[in-house]
């Protein structure tokens, strides 16, 4: 498949819709002025790391997927991921992260380029910004189909100190500067009019928790900010300072990307493509 347009998928791990007003947040304000997002955004259930992102590269609930925890153990019913689809068809993809699990959300060899770099010290080792500046170097250079950037330092710093404490305002406002980096490169590289940008959480978070945790799922009853996460759409074709009303899942990513790459989207991936977050 000619690359003619790209993607950046930037996942902020335990990003509350709430805390990107509080929080000193400039570059996704500036992703929201130039595109459509969400006022309402659900993630899956159990609200945990890996079975979130895994239902967002391949678009099935956890329960079909069989990662119910943060432990990659698979189903024969996993679908093709993200990554596997851009892969197959001709197209390349990159991923920078921190948290070394993620390396299962494709097949071997889906990816063109891996940068895993765990953090040492969260809150002042600034592996955020180190991870967004390797992805915007790879992205200018090599332009990927895809290029996945996860920052993890909103959540840390949730378990650390509570959702929406002020520490936790803080490593939001840290993960912005990250998302700033990639977007002022791409900027500078005048790549903005070709590329398509989504941010997203996997989950949100309250006191210094999410999801279920000392006892079993299905005792437990979703919390919601633990459900509810930002949506985020911008680039060429895109509503400007769009609200969609409309409820979006997390399952609708990779159809939404998928779709805006040119790609065929598989049969079995089960969310929809958000087609009112398009100009008509």
């Amino acid at each position: 498949m000619p690359n003619t347009r790209q993607a950046v998928l930037f996942l902020i791990d335990g990003l509350r819709p709430d805390a990107i007003d509080q929080a000193d947040a400039p570059a996704i304000h500036r992703l929201v002025l130039s595109g459509a997002s969400a006022a309402r955004a659900v993630t899956v259930s159990p609200q945990l790391t890996l079975p979130c992102i895994a239902s967002l590269f391949h678009s099935q609930t956890p329960q079909q997927h069989g990662v119910v925890d943060n432990v990659w153990t698979p189903t024969p019913r996993l679908n093709p991921g993200l990554f596997d689809v851009i892969k197959d068809s001709g197209g390349s993809a990159a991923a920078v992260y921190s948290y070394e699990p993620l390396r299962d959300l494709g097949r071997p060899e889906s990816l063109d380029f891996s940068y895993y770099h765990r953090h040492t010290e969260p809150h002042t080792d600034g592996r955020e910004l180190e991870l967004a500046a390797v992805a915007a170097d790879v992205l200018v250079r090599d332009r990927p189909t895809l290029t996945f950037v996860y920052i993890e330092i909103a959540d840390l710093a949730g378990h650390g100190y509570g959702w929406m404490s002020p520490e936790y305002l803080e490593a939001v406002a840290r993960a912005d500067r990250a998302v700033e980096l990639v977007l002022d490169e791409v900027a500078a590289a005048n790549m903005m009019e070709d590329t398509i940008f989504l941010l997203i959480a996997d989950h949100g978070g309250h006191e210094r928790v999410h999801g279920w945790h000392d006892g079993p799922q299905d005792a437990q009853e979703p919390v919601p900010e633990d459900c509810n996460i930002p949506w985020i759409l911008s680039g060429a074709g895109v509503r400007k300072d769009a609200v969609l009303e409309n409820e979006i899942s997390i399952l609708d990513c990779a159809p939404t990307l998928a779709h805006m790459l040119g790609l065929t989207i598989p049969p079995a991936w089960q969310g929809r493509v958000v087609t009112e977050a398009f100009e008509a």
